[in-house]
């Protein structure tokens, strides 16, 4: 079936040549979110099936956290009047309590209660002395310095109080919120449904991995990937495959894929040459687009577009290009689309082992490796390897991005740069 029409080729042409004039990473970063709107639909999941899901709402603990006053330590409990009295002090041993197993009767003036780590505090008891320092014998306990009143308690609500939000809306939920939603007395809560994402690389020239190669063929390595850096449980990926150099088929797979995805990422076919038709076919499935021209290395143009309620983000084909690309903007993208709250992770610097090269003008994202660490404990990077968007072994023996300022020149020797390790790069 022929999807063009005059009208739809006008469009595009008018559409797609938009953005011309260089954009800065957040300049760019801003257009891409500009209009986006978060998705619908909210499931309810049990305390099992949350890791990696997005908090649907605000979650309000149904209890007071700890759920009674309990004991911080191992020692002996005192009542409020034997605090007064002198020491050295001993006391008969009354009872025991420990976690799961409460002192049955009250705690009383003259006596002292064996208590253990997360025991419920004896009724009557105030305060907690640590078992060092005092001295066990067989008529009972002494005491050779006595404490405040409260010490060693961990009080009912200390924590938490009943209604208080422990998981807020937007929350990308992991381990430490599954902690406090099961110890709050949440076993299931709504979550953003799966995000629909489908990845598509175009191309004559592509195969995929573990077929036979031609002597002009290049393996597909943006799309295994694109879906590697989508291994999350709050999205659901389709492989689209490949779509050769042709406008027809490339407009069919995306009104195919508009009528059941929320985001289209496509990897080649934006730069503009003649075998490049990733903008006129989001236009001739009756999309629209914009084509941005990145000041940014590596980043040749990447698109931005939609077809319906389907977004479009079409990213360059050269692998490294697309990663960076992915993680500047994929990644905001697909987050504003399921309503997760804004990262406010900030950059850590390192310092540069020798000279980086850098022309002024555009952003670079530079492949490092580290060489050491400073007396600060910052890291000491160094180059690897002569870069480029489509060397993938520097990218592999690189332990993160070294991010270059456009308005920097060279970068001398030990002058700090901010840097984006791989080991905190790959997540939603």
């Amino acid at each position: 079936m022929n999807v063009r029409s005059e009208l739809a080729t006008a469009r595009a042409i008018d559409d797609c040549m938009l953005g011309v004039t260089a954009l800065p990473p957040d300049h760019a970063r801003r257009a891409i979110l500009d209009g986006v709107r978060e998705i619908d639909g909210v499931e309810t999941k049990s305390i099992s099936e949350l890791f990696g899901r997005i908090a649907a709402a605000d979650i309000l603990s149904e209890v007071a956290l700890p759920r009674f006053d309990n004991s911080a330590v191992d020692g002996f409990a005192l009542h409020a009047d034997d605090l007064l009295r002198e020491i050295p002090l001993t006391l008969r041993i009354a009872g025991k309590a420990a976690a799961g197993h409460a002192m049955a009767q009250s705690l009383q003036a003259g006596s002292a209660a064996r208590v253990l780590t997360g025991a419920r505090v004896p009724e009557g008891a105030v305060a907690i002395v640590l078992e060092e320092r005092t001295t066990r014998s067989s008529s009972g306990v002494t005491f050779h310095a006595l404490p405040r009143e409260g010490a060693n308690i961990r009080g009912r609500g200390e924590d938490v109080s009943a209604g208080t939000t422990v998981v807020a809306k937007g929350t990308v939920i992991d381990a430490r919120h599954i902690a406090i939603l099961a110890a709050s007395g949440n076993a299931r809560i709504p979550v953003k449904r799966k995000l629909r994402i489908g990845i598509l690389s175009t191309g004559d020239e592509l195969v995929e991995a573990g077929r036979e190669i031609a002597p002009s063929a290049i393996v597909d390595t943006n799309g295994p990937m694109l879906r590697s850096l989508l291994e999350s449980a709050a999205f659901s990926v389709s492989d689209l495959g490949i779509v050769p150099d042709d406008r027809d088929a490339v407009a069919r797979a995306m009104l195919d894929a508009a009528s059941h995805l929320d985001l289209l990422l496509t990897s080649g076919g934006v730069a503009g040459s003649d075998a490049d038709h990733i903008a006129r076919a989001i236009v001739d499935a009756g999309g629209k687009c914009e084509t941005l021209k990145l000041a940014l290395r590596p980043g040749k143009p990447i698109g931005k577009g939609s077809i319906d309620s389907m977004q479009v983000l079409a990213l360059p084909g050269n692998p490294v290009a697309a990663l960076v690309n992915f993680l500047l903007f994929g990644r905001p993208l697909v987050r504003a689309l399921l309503g997760a709250a804004d990262r406010n992770a900030i950059s850590p610097r390192a310092r540069t082992a020798e000279i980086f090269d850098h022309k002024v003008g555009r952003t670079e994202f530079v492949p490092v490796r580290i060489q050491h660490h400073d007396t600060d404990g910052i890291p000491v990077v160094s180059k690897l390897g002569r870069g480029g968007s489509a060397r993938l072994l520097p990218l592999v023996m690189s332990d993160g991005f070294a991010e270059i300022e456009p308005d920097v020149g060279d970068v001398d020797l030990g002058a700090t740069v901010r840097f984006h390790p791989f080991s905190a790069a790959f997540t939603l």
